[in-house]
């Protein structure tokens, strides 16, 4: 045998040798995906608790626990508003047992204001399902006496123009809603950071602050609910306008959605976007959301994308203009 046929046979023994190996080590990976979960997935909530993100994250892995037979259990890492889950989930092993739920600001409006957050919002994360919207609310001390936003405008007239208003987290949608709102009214605020909307709605009913502009919620209705900041009053709320209706040309709007560790099989997202998706799309769902003033979306992880280009463009320059005025 001359030495050419011995180099191609042992390079033909080595080609197919090499194609075992990439053919078994394929295997799994598509197993994996095929028979996914096989053990408790873990999502990890970056809000406080009693918020409507908390509130229907765990309906969602409620829902999920039924349809794949594996725990989906909820973990609130509820600090550096909102970051600090979503840097543990950037850092997790993207075997599909790792999901973090999030809204826009961490998402949006952090990463235009600081460009090292410790993560990168579109290389670090893979996108799963866009879970809905809530728009913000305009809450009130019920200590105050006020009930529309112009009591609010001549309460401040009378008491300096300047009122002390609770922010659900620097770089939030409550953040810029309530900082847009006082611009538009010329009313001075101290703005206060709070881990939620819970608590901000604990102070006003104590009389500790005299405004908040958390996203809409459950605990919301507690306080004086003077209008809410959509394009058309809530089912739960109908008696509560809407800034618009009030005189004040405000939309905001706090979605939240699900993303995975970047490098997640992407058969593994398609799955639990399908069977996310499926959820929110049933009477009893959209109902269950929207009696806490959420509006379920859904779609493929493309919208949640689009829905962050978007908002970068509609948001970025009105971030930037009031990034001088921001609390930190």
């Amino acid at each position: 045998m001359s030495g050419r046929s011995i180099r191609l046979g042992t390079f033909v023994r080595n080609f197919v040798a090499a194609a075992a190996v990439a053919a078994l080590a394929a295997a799994p990976r598509s197993a994996v995906a095929q028979d996914w979960p096989t053990r408790p997935v873990t999502v990890t909530q970056t809000f406080a608790g009693g918020g409507t993100m908390d509130f229907a994250i765990r309906l969602i892995a409620q829902a999920m626990t039924g349809t794949f037979g594996q725990p989906f259990v909820v973990e609130t890492k509820a600090t550096g508003s909102g970051l600090v889950g979503l840097l543990a989930i950037a850092k997790a092993p993207p075997d599909g047992y790792n999901f973090v739920v999030t809204a826009i600001g961490p998402m949006v409006f952090r990463p235009i204001l600081e460009k090292d957050l410790g993560f990168d919002a579109d290389k670090d994360f893979e996108p799963v399902i866009l879970i809905g919207a809530t728009p913000n609310a305009v809450l009130a001390s019920p200590k105050m006496g006020v009930s529309t936003i112009a009591d609010l405008k001549a309460w401040a007239a009378k008491n300096g123009n300047k009122l002390n208003i609770g922010m659900p987290g620097v770089g939030t949608m409550g953040q810029y809603c309530g900082v847009l709102l006082l611009e538009k009214l010329g009313i001075e605020g101290n703005f206060i950071n709070y881990r939620g909307a819970t608590p901000i709605v604990q102070d006003l009913l104590g009389g500790q602050i005299e405004l908040g502009t958390p996203a809409f919620g459950p605990s919301a209705m507690a306080a004086k609910v003077l209008a809410i900041s959509s394009d058309q009053r809530l089912d739960v709320a109908p008696s509560v306008p809407t800034l618009k209706e009030s005189g004040i040309d405000i939309i905001c709007a706090t979605w939240n959605a699900i993303f995975a560790p970047r490098g997640t099989p992407k058969a593994i997202i398609d799955r639990l976007n399908a069977a996310i998706d499926a959820y929110l799309k049933k009477p009893e769902t959209r109902k269950a959301f929207n009696d806490v003033g959420l509006t379920p979306w859904g779609g493929p992880p493309q919208r949640v994308t689009a829905q962050m280009a978007e908002d970068r463009k509609v948001w970025a320059p009105i971030v930037t203009r009031l990034q001088s005025s921001n609390p930190k």
